[in-house]
């Protein structure tokens, strides 16, 4: 439904008063030029108005001008007076049926974000109300959309949300978007509100501080990096071309860049790839580059990072072709590159730079994925596109399909995941009120809640390093993979050692991404995060080691697999 500004009432607002004027003009010229008193012809002129007028319907009033189209200027003004007061009308009662009647989903915010969602929430044939529009407008009176109070949004929210299943917000600000969760969640206690944020850390401490496991505050940024990720995973990539670690070239290194970066470091670890190499050139670079060392100390461990002060775009290349061309053959073969600018025009020119400058320089070409916020423009069936056609990712629809907003129980893999662990557990471990990881999933602190979503993001690296058939992970949007019958991650203890200790290097790079340190103490310190197990996995006690063990086992139980202990592996063999 395409939003009008003001709503009709509002761009009649000066066409009925003008019409009016021009009525009254007219009769009492038209009354003045018959030496009528001037009092007299006004209260004359009135009679414009009136519909069938004897006065006017025939004589005099069809000999003079003025008369003949005062008259018709005075029936539009009585016309158009009825159709804005119809419309005021309707306004009026959608808004208060808005008001006290239940939506099932309520979209909060201005963004471009509450406008599709708000669009696919209607094409889902479900009641719907739009509180941010740019004004007033109604297919029916399922379907609303209303303009914001000229004061106080978080009371209006409160107003407008209760009774509500599902609750989208996505404010221009975080900050405000924060303060719509909390009024959201007052008024409707049972309802899943789903906040999509643009920081990417800040959405993630958000989380952990409200601790809702009915309230997701999610990163738009972390929705596209993932489910690009998904689509096109870079250890399968890196793995067609032959390379031995991934390469990955970061144009733009704003929320999005970070966040690919970040989906790369953590969840696109495999054995059968080194560490892998982010090259990242940006205007900011340098300083952007002190923000990621003061947040995650210990990254130089996690990957190998150049990031290059400059830009590629239609504007400039900098700091020119031949320190790029180094950059890039120091660090070896790229394997993808990623184009995160701030508007899709300069994406979309940066990715023409790009590819130019990637042939002068004799350099192979990499895929080239750009983020690109609307519908894109290049989107084509794989079988129609160009040879090192850019692959377009980001767009509104993606994210809102990430989010999950409209699901009635979302996280479905995490949840599978948390209750193949819970299954794992003997009975007084899984009911022991203390074990606080081994609730149910409601029941979870929202730190356990992340875990299992972090263990899951990694899950298709996993199942690629025990060389399962890509289809089975590929583009999917929700669930966890199934391994068909027979499939196994592992069969004997070498390779279950390999995943295990694959998996202890996932969690030393979430770790030390979410910026804890090593500590030469036995002590865990919160909150200084300091973890004396970050260390290579040949140097952990076998007690330590098992709890590795534990989530191979657990991965490939949560995917339809056996799972737990096997005879063979008792055996040693």
């Amino acid at each position: 439904m395409q939003q009008r500004g003001g709503g009709f009432p509002l761009r009649i607002a000066w066409a009925i008063p003008a019409a009016a004027l021009l009525t009254l003009a007219l009769g009492i010229w038209g009354w003045s030029g018959r030496h009528v008193p001037l009092d007299e012809a006004l209260y004359r002129s009135i009679a414009l108005f009136e519909i069938d007028n004897d006065t006017y319907s025939h004589g005099l009033a069809l000999l003079d001008w003025r008369f003949r189209v005062g008259r018709w200027t005075g029936a539009g003004v009585v016309f158009s007076g009825l159709v804005a007061l119809g419309a005021l009308l309707r306004q009026h009662l959608a808004t208060a049926l808005a008001r006290w009647t239940k939506q099932a989903v309520v979209v909060i915010g201005a963004d471009a974000v509450a406008v599709a969602a708000f669009e696919r929430a209607r094409r889902g044939r479900r009641s719907a109300l739009w509180l941010g529009a740019p004004g007033f407008d109604s297919a029916s009176f399922t379907a609303i959309a209303l303009a914001w109070p000229p004061s106080d949004r978080a009371r209006a929210v409160f107003d407008h949300a209760g009774g509500a299943d599902h609750v989208l917000i996505a404010a221009e600000k975080d900050a405000e978007a924060l303060a719509f969760a909390r009024s959201a969640r007052a008024a409707a206690p049972g309802a899943r509100i789903t906040v999509l944020m643009r920081d990417v850390r800040l959405a993630e401490d958000a989380a952990a501080a409200l601790n809702d496991a009915r309230t997701r505050v999610l990163s738009r940024a972390a929705l596209a990096a993932r489910a690009l990720a998904l689509a096109h995973s870079p250890f399968r990539i890196a793995r067609d071309l032959g390379h031995a670690r991934i390469h990955a070239l970061i144009v733009g290194f704003g929320q999005t860049g970070q966040a690919i970066a970040r989906d790369l470091i953590v969840n696109c670890r495999t054995t059968y790839l080194d560490l892998p190499r982010l090259t990242i050139v940006d205007p900011a670079a340098g300083a952007l580059e002190g923000v990621l060392r003061v947040r995650a100390p210990e990254i130089d461990a996690c990957a190998q990072i150049r990031c290059i002060e400059g830009e590629i775009g239609g504007l400039a290349v900098r700091p020119g072709p031949e320190a790029l061309a180094a950059a890039v053959a120091e660090a070896g073969p790229i394997t993808a590159a990623y184009v995160c600018l701030a508007t899709d025009t300069e994406a979309l020119a940066a990715v023409s730079v790009l590819q130019s400058l990637l042939r002068a320089l004799d350099l192979e070409a990499p895929p080239i994925f750009v983020r690109l916020g609307e519908a894109s423009p290049i989107a084509a069936p794989a079988g129609d596109r160009g040879p090192g056609a850019p692959t377009a990712f980001g767009d509104l629809a993606t994210i809102l399909e990430a989010s999950e907003f409209l699901a009635d129980a979302p996280d479905a893999a995490a949840r599978d995941f948390n209750e193949a662990y819970r299954a794992s557990l003997a009975p007084e471990r899984r009911d022991d009120p203390l074990n606080r990881s081994a609730r149910p999933w409601d029941g979870l602190d929202e730190t356990y809640r992340q875990a299992n979503r972090d263990a899951v993001a990694h899950v298709p690296a996993k199942l690629a390093s025990a060389g399962v058939d890509p289809a089975r992970w590929t583009g999917l949007a929700a669930g966890l993979p199934r391994l068909a019958p027979g499939e196994r991650l592992y069969r004997t203890a070498a390779e279950l050692e390999a995943l295990a200790e694959l998996e202890h290097e996932r969690w030393l790079a979430q770790r030390r991404m979410d910026g804890w340190r090593r500590t030469p103490t036995a002590a865990k310190d919160e909150a200084r995060r300091l973890h004396p197990s970050l260390i290579p996995y040949a140097e952990l006690s076998e007690a330590l080691k098992e709890f590795d063990r534990v989530y191979v086992r657990q991965t490939e139980r949560a995917c339809g697999g056996p799972g737990g202990a096997r005879p063979e592996l008792q055996n040693g063999t």
